[in-house]
């Protein structure tokens, strides 16, 4: 198997596993907080990591570029603030939709910090894949304010961390572990006020914390795999599969058939995974350009 059709397969694997935590967090609903969630997420992480490195032991936690880890951790902590943020003061659907703006910002990226040349048919799958999605959410986008301009800004972030997660691994850098464990061990850390600031989630809550635990940390590493084995550029439309298996998940546990322009959305999201997971021609950079 081919490192393109392998870093495909990963990420749908980790759209099915993103899916299932989401829907077992929407069923704490208030049970839990987001900071609460986040830093359960952490440790479920750094616990995976200590599972899957248990012959490597402490050589895990080396890095010849501590900043940039840190960097890419910080980063993903701002922008988890500035989702939790978006969601409490925008509408459901509006936040969802300007949450998956993160495409074009994994393509944009990937062209300035990784040197991808990206092909007109990579922009345009992109551009496909958001259309797909906002068919599917169908934001209304009522009452423009700063708070669509914050989370649309802020959505950046998420899609520099998913690019940092590929340049820290460039020829010479860090490990899929090495990644794994610094992103989750800053996101521990930068959640952690929560354990003085806000009390326990119920009882009745922790059977389904496993979302965060498992399902979470797990999809977390398969994309970073996944990253090891093809541009950032070409997995960047995979992300928005969770909302296909959103809508089959819908269809098949609680019988909601799809509309027209959700179906449409749906195949335009595929369409643009098609496209965008065809080998780039051999003059186009794969890998970042090592640094010194």
């Amino acid at each position: 198997m081919n490192g393109l059709r392998l870093a495909g397969l990963l990420m749908v694997a980790q759209s099915v596993l993103f899916t299932i935590e989401t829907a077992m967090i929407h069923h704490i609903g208030s049970g839990a907080s987001v900071m609460q969630l986040a830093l359960m997420r952490g440790i479920g992480g750094v616990l995976l990591v200590v599972v899957l490195a248990r012959t490597v032991g402490w050589a895990v936690v080396r890095t010849n570029q501590l900043g940039l880890q840190l960097l890419r951790g910080v980063v993903a902590i701002c922008y988890g603030w500035v989702l939790m943020y978006s969601f409490g003061q925008l509408p459901f659907a509006d936040a969802t939709a300007i949450s998956f703006t993160v495409v074009p910002y994994i393509t944009m990226f990937s062209a300035l910090i990784l040197h991808e040349r990206i092909t007109a048919l990579r922009w345009m799958a992109s551009a496909a894949g958001m259309i797909g999605a906002l068919l599917i959410i169908k934001p209304a986008f009522a009452e423009w304010n700063t708070v669509y301009v914050v989370a649309l800004v802020g959505t950046s972030l998420n899609g520099l961390a998913f690019v940092l997660n590929k340049y820290v691994q460039r020829p010479g850098g860090d490990s899929e572990l090495t990644t794994m464990f610094y992103a989750n061990a800053v996101m521990i850390v930068g959640n952690l006020p929560t354990v003085i600031l806000e009390d326990l989630p119920a009882q009745s809550v922790w059977p389904w914390l496993s979302s965060v635990l498992v399902f979470g940390p797990i999809g977390m590493y398969v994309g970073i795999v996944a990253l090891r084995h093809a541009s950032a550029s070409s997995l960047g439309p995979l992300t928005l599969l969770r909302l296909v298996f959103a809508m089959i998940g819908g269809v098949v546990v609680f019988n909601e058939i799809p509309d027209l322009v959700t179906g449409i959305g749906a195949v335009l999201i595929l369409a643009s995974c098609w496209v965008a997971m065809q080998p780039a021609s051999p003059e186009v950079a794969q890998d970042p350009k090592p640094t010194s």
